[in-house]
């Protein structure tokens, strides 16, 4: 079997990722979108403006399926784990599943 590209394997994770958020009833389908002022902040991750799991949902996965779509430069050194393993910390064995995507997620823009 070859060997998935950077951009396949980014796709992947991504679509584990948006699997578990669903096997968590995190994912919305878009439903629970934020109001269009709370993609404005300048915060990391948003997280005064939304919750962490609407910032995977409506910022982070599209805006890497779009860099990936448009043949745009990947980011660099990507460590959304930690904030991930902060939000659900007392929480581990029921979002275990999801900090570790997301630990892989970041695995990939290491250099």
């Amino acid at each position: 079997m070859p060997k998935l590209t950077k951009e396949a394997t980014i796709i992947l994770t991504l679509s584990e990722i948006e699997k578990e958020l669903k096997n968590l009833k995190l994912w919305s389908d878009g439903k629970n979108r934020p109001d269009d002022r709370a993609f404005l902040s300048e915060t990391p991750f948003f997280m005064d403006t939304m919750e962490f799991h609407q910032w995977l949902e409506f910022v982070l996965i599209p805006q890497m399926i779009q860099l990936i779509n448009n043949k745009a430069p990947l980011p660099k050194n990507v460590n959304i784990h930690p904030y991930a393993q902060e939000i659900y910390r007392g929480k581990w064995q029921e979002y275990k599943v999801l900090i570790q995507k997301i630990m892989e997620f970041d695995k990939l823009f290491q250099d």
